[in-house]
């Protein structure tokens, strides 16, 4: 095998294996010509890329094909590559700085052609591969290609025309969650009338084929449906189908959030997108000429929708609440550009010298109460970029929890649980209970059931988040719950205080509305009730009763529309 062959076959086994791992990098074109006289014209193809995403270079040359109105091939244009620019990371808001993660670089082809005057008109085109992978609003991104063409009318409908050329570059990113405002104004060589839409972006050529090249290479091995079986040696004739829009994206709504729109007068675009990542947008500009369309220039770019960190963020951070004190100290968060100014107002209604331009500065208020707290964070030599922030502070004396405890009548042993405490303005309790049998809860009014009689400790802790000594811990308070809710009613008892049956008592569920009473055998009255957790201790104005038989009487309810309960007998009481 000689050198000139085995040269072909290196370049070829090259291109090849370039294309499969390296054609994802097409970002946006448009096609331009301008008239130059004498039928002879200038053909623009400007082409974007990102260098981050796909690194090869820019076609050298580039392929452009021209065709009559009937889509046949009439020549094809070999475009050298005459160098490229990178578009600038700027954007039109100076209080934004702008992200430098990306890359994107541009390059214009440049030709001259004469073309004679046709019926119908010519048709110029040109096509590569591939799009991002990470396209978020078109379908199967990877697998399709770009168009980016134009046409030049004939002489039925116009002599002479050059296309309008739309005045700036694209930006290449956008800022998430922004209003967003671009200036996509053309100008006319021949002064015609100007249309601007938005239009759905043409496909172009497929991966196993990205580009027109010469020697022709054999298609590449893809997982992409759109495969070719042979490799176009020319440009592909028109017609040329359309991207197909990812739900739920479409023409009317490209970013998604407020959706893109263009004035059709000024070609001004505006959007607000809510969702990062990369996009597919279509400008179109339509040229007039005494109402009579004559032809149309297409862009068809790549949007980054990023976060764009501010140039001031003004942050501060306060106490929800203090209490017991009156001295507040206070936290600045805010972020920015160097050289970052502060100027903190406290609320503080007495006096005019409340401020303070300390990075972190403290303030003895003069009393308890609300004030409002504002901080400006500002950078001198930006004064349209300033932010501001306020927050609260909520000041009181000595922050007190309690709480009470009522069981449920004739329940299986559920009690219900309040807390309760005088909280400052605009706080919220954190409530944190336990119940003494293992379990907890978080609520300020909980219920809960005891599975087992006896006696548990119940203890509180009651505090207000992110605050300065407002918390309360309250763990004296036990309560006695019965084993069983049957009524039970003892016939003896031992006051002897040995800690058995020192007290004569109704044990059973407890009661709604209770009345319990004690007499001796002489019918006075030696105790009364209406707590069904109380019970007769065997004294009587403060003094041991002697050893003996008394009556008691019991009457009970357990609701407004349970039926009473009546139990009357004797008990005898045994020192």
């Amino acid at each position: 095998m000689n050198k000139k062959s085995l040269l072909y076959i290196f370049i070829v086994f090259n291109l090849f294996g370039f294309f499969k791992a390296n054609a994802t990098h097409i970002v946006g074109g448009e096609l331009n010509y301008k008239y130059l006289g004498s039928n002879n014209y200038e053909i623009r193809l400007t082409v974007y890329r990102d260098c981050y995403v796909g690194v090869p270079p820019f076609d050298d040359p580039a392929y452009v094909g021209i065709f009559n109105s009937s889509n046949q091939l009439l020549q094809t244009l070999t475009m050298p590559f005459r160098g490229l620019d990178t578009l600038p990371p700027t954007i039109n808001d100076p209080c934004t700085i702008p992200p430098l993660d990306f890359c994107y670089e541009v390059t214009t082809y440049i030709d001259t052609v004469n073309l004679p005057p046709l019926t119908g008109g010519y048709q110029i085109s040109y096509q590569r591969c591939c799009r991002n992978v990470n396209i978020l609003n078109i379908v199967n991104p990877s697998c399709i290609g770009a168009t980016y063409y134009a046409t030049i009318p004939g002489p039925e409908v116009v002599a002479v025309n050059s296309n309008p050329v739309i005045k700036f570059w694209p930006p290449p990113f956008i800022c998430v969650n922004k209003p967003w405002s671009f200036d996509d104004s053309a100008i006319d060589y021949d002064g015609d009338s100007l249309v601007y839409e938005l239009f759905m972006p043409y496909d172009g050529l497929t991966p196993d084929c990205p580009i027109v090249t010469s020697p022709v290479p054999s298609p590449a091995v893809t997982s992409c449906p759109n495969t070719v079986a042979s490799c176009p040696p020319v440009p592909v004739s028109p017609p040329f189908n359309t991207i197909v829009w990812q739900t739920p994206y479409s023409t009317a709504n490209m970013l998604g959030g407020v959706p893109m729109q263009i004035n059709s007068s000024t070609g001004l675009v505006t959007a607000t997108p809510n969702t990062q990542g990369y996009f597919v947008i279509g400008i179109k500009v339509k040229e007039y000429r005494n109402g009579v369309f004559l032809s149309e220039t297409r862009r068809d770019f790549q949007l980054i929708v990023k976060p764009c960190p501010m140039v001031v963020v003004a942050a501060a951070q306060a106490p929800q609440a203090i209490c017991g004190t009156t001295n507040v100290s206070f936290i600045n968060n805010s972020t920015g550009s160097s050289g970052l100014s502060f100027n903190w107002y406290f609320g503080d209604t007495s006096t005019n010298a409340d401020t303070s331009h300390v990075v972190a500065p403290s303030y003895n208020y003069p009393g308890t109460g609300s004030y409002s707290v504002t901080l400006v964070a500002y950078v001198s030599n930006k004064p349209l970029c300033n932010d501001t922030v306020s927050t609260v502070v909520s000041i009181s004396n000595g922050f007190k929890a309690s709480f009470s405890y009522t069981p449920v009548s004739c329940s299986e042993n559920i009690i219900n649980f309040s807390g309760f405490v005088q909280n400052p303005p605009n706080t919220t309790p954190v409530w944190t209970w336990n119940f003494g049998d293992g379990t907890t809860s978080n609520l300020q009014n909980p219920n809960h059931v005891y599975n087992t009689g006896g006696n548990f400790q119940i203890t509180l802790i009651t505090e207000i988040p992110n605050s300065v000594d407002c918390i309360d811990t309250i763990s004296a308070q036990t309560i006695s719950v019965l084993a069983h809710s049957e009524l039970y009613i003892p016939n003896t008892f031992t006051p002897n205080g040995d800690g058995h049956n020192d007290v004569f008592k109704v044990r059973g569920p407890y009661y709604a509305e209770f009345y319990f009473a004690v007499y001796n055998r002489w019918g006075e009255l030696m105790f009364e009730t209406t707590d069904p957790t109380m019970g007769w201790d065997g004294n009587f104005k403060g003094k041991p009763s002697d050893p003996g038989v008394f009556g008691y009487y019991m009457k009970a309810k357990c609701g407004d529309q349970a039926a009473e309960v009546f139990r009357k007998g004797n008990v005898t009481l045994i020192r």
